[in-house]
């Protein structure tokens, strides 16, 4: 194989059909020769082969450009599986201002080079390469990225076309994923000052809650004002407002989120929206509370609301950010009333101290915390 049958960057072969040459690329399991077929078929098919191998884990691959030119393309065919992989990809590669250096980079490295010795490598051998990496490897992933990033403007127009598609949940996912597009610049400049305002009609016409949640928070990341959902009739919509960045600063907006966080599995009403990426929306609720609040006296009752849910991951998306608000430093050695009854509340629950719970274990260790239950009794 010479180094010209390798499209980097993808260039006229982005598309995904018949002239890439997949062979030439490769995805997280090796070289790219069955993307073709998988692409050959329904797309509605694929989506196995989009999350796992093209877009592996948040990470993308030289396969990853033209495989998404060809789904953009083919988003009729199945709608929120297409607009979902946009989104997600969108959401890997945002690289604001850090673009232009790490495209110098990328153009110094001998990316070509190393991507021909992958491909025509054995699965062996390509372990070694990596092994054996001096960061060239890397690059050639920065330069995949790259590629995707500067497709983004281009997929705004086909992602637009179903903004007002009939079905709510095509809509909603369109508008999300509309709006990581224009995290890129020219995409923003381009397409942000009449999307900006129909996202605002949008957003006050929507019908059901799930939807205008979701369209308000659209609003928010596109820097918008969603103030006054902040008197919406549902709780939900109104937490919602409260979790967007231009409303970080707004008592109202920390008063919803507090209130919320008191029964915290009622957002879990808005899980299905395509920004949780299929976790429950009180993770975002929770990280956002104790992101924007500081006083243990406003937090320390969510704090305790969120016991029943601790340590079923690791680190916990539920009580860590409680843990680290109430104890920064470690186990104090004269607690305040808020970090003594957490403290007691947490050495009370027989079911979050099994012998068997890792999940425990770890959040605790990596906030520096003790990890045995005496230590917690005595501090409570």
């Amino acid at each position: 194989m010479s180094l010209d049958d390798i499209p980097l960057p993808p260039g006229a072969a982005r598309e995904g059909g018949p002239t890439t040459n997949w062979s030439a690329l490769f995805h997280a399991y090796g070289t790219a020769t069955d993307t073709a077929e998988v692409l050959a078929g329904p797309l509605e098919a694929a989506g196995d082969h989009l999350w796992s191998a093209i877009l592996h884990q948040g990470s993308v691959w030289p396969a990853t450009p033209p495989v998404l030119s060809s789904v953009a393309g083919r988003l009729a065919e199945a709608p929120l599986l297409g607009l979902r992989f946009v989104r997600d990809v969108a959401s890997s590669v945002r690289f604001g201002d850090g673009a232009e250096e790490l495209r110098a980079e990328v153009a110094a490295a001998p990316t070509r080079e190393w991507t021909a010795a992958y491909v025509a490598a054995d699965e062996d051998e390509q372990v070694d390469l990596w092994s054996d990496d001096d960061g060239t490897g890397d690059l050639v992933l920065a330069a995949a990225a790259l590629d995707c990033w500067d497709l983004l403007p281009e997929l705004v127009d086909p992602v637009a076309a179903f903004l007002d598609d009939p079905d709510e949940r095509v809509r909603t996912c369109a508008w999300a994923t509309v709006t990581r597009l224009l995290d890129h610049p020219a995409a923003a400049a381009a397409h942000g000052p009449h999307l900006l305002p129909r996202l605002t009609r949008a957003a006050g016409a929507a019908g059901s809650v799930e939807e205008r949640a979701a369209l308000v928070m659209d609003l928010g990341d596109l820097g918008g004002d969603p103030a006054a959902f902040l008197a919406d009739p549902s709780p939900l919509v109104r937490c919602a407002a409260a979790t967007t960045r231009p409303l970080a600063d707004d008592p109202a907006a920390h008063a919803e989120l507090l209130a919320a966080a008191r029964t915290p599995t009622a957002f879990d009403a808005l899980s299905d929206l395509p920004r949780f990426g299929g976790g429950p929306a009180r993770w975002t609720l929770v990280a956002v509370l104790c992101d924007r609040v500081r006083d243990l006296s406003r937090l320390h009752e969510p704090a305790l609301a969120a016991l029943p849910h601790a340590f079923r991951l690791a680190p916990c998306p539920d009580l860590g950010p409680y843990l680290k608000a109430h104890f920064p430093t470690g186990l104090p050695e004269h607690p305040t009333p808020e970090q003594a009854s957490l403290a007691r509340e947490l050495a009370a629950r027989d079911d979050l101290w099994s012998p068997v719970n890792g999940n425990r274990r770890i959040t605790l260790a990596q906030l520096g915390l003790p990890v045995d239950r005496e230590t917690w009794w005595a501090v409570g």
